[in-house]
């Protein structure tokens, strides 16, 4: 952006797409690398075609839901906590029913 308003792009940012992304391979991070799998990488101009957009000064929304999520780990623990809770007591009963047979 020039003094007088103007806006000159001087670079345009390629984005990659594959035919069949799902067969990229992961490395570590956020690393992938192609495989026969996914086919060649097409270089394309952001915003055209199946390519998506850049969008300067945003964040990815995350797909996850962290109450959700939360609840859903009280909810197993809560059902971890009931079954160790049978197990004791079934343990017992059969301790008190071999102590009964003597």
């Amino acid at each position: 952006m020039f003094d007088n308003g103007e806006r000159r792009p001087i670079y345009r940012l390629p984005l990659v797409t594959f035919v069949n992304p799902n067969g990229l391979e992961s490395k570590s991070g956020n690393v992938w690398t192609t495989t026969e799998a996914s086919g060649n990488p097409t270089l394309r101009t952001a915003d055209s075609g199946p390519a998506g957009q850049i969008v300067q000064s945003s964040l990815e929304a995350s797909t996850v839901d962290i109450g959700q999520e939360f609840t859903n780990m009280i909810v197993v623990q809560r059902a971890y906590s009931a079954a160790t809770r049978i197990i004791s007591t079934a343990d017992e009963m059969l301790d008190e029913l071999v102590r009964i047979k003597r």
